[in-house]
């Protein structure tokens, strides 16, 4: 797969967009709104047997390198929460893989 193309780019630009509107809505609380994207990376995680880790760790490495250019306060912490929500999930994935689940 080529890294520009595919869900992993689609969810890095999802990721890209919904910090822009927590910069711009003060009012959105931030679990709530991390909550909705990390649901969107679940129905993707399950609509396939790809591979899973490799999916996160592209979006995870894209969302940080937008993240290093960010300086918007809320942007950045959505951005922030982000990476570690999904660096959290690919170790629970992991784990459930070496513990024989899927």
């Amino acid at each position: 797969m080529i890294d520009e193309y595919g869900p992993h780019a689609q969810m890095g630009t999802l990721a890209e967009q919904m910090a822009s509107h927590y910069q711009m809505d003060a009012n959105l609380d931030l679990g709530a709104h991390l909550s909705h994207y990390m649901d969107e990376v679940e129905v993707n995680i399950s609509a396939d047997s790809f591979d899973h880790v490799g999916f996160m760790n592209r979006i995870g490495a894209r969302l940080t390198m937008t993240l290093a250019k960010t300086t918007a306060p809320r942007r950045r912490e959505f951005l922030q929460a982000v990476v570690v929500a999904l660096q959290e999930r690919i170790d629970r994935y992991s784990l459930d893989v070496a513990l024989g689940g899927t």
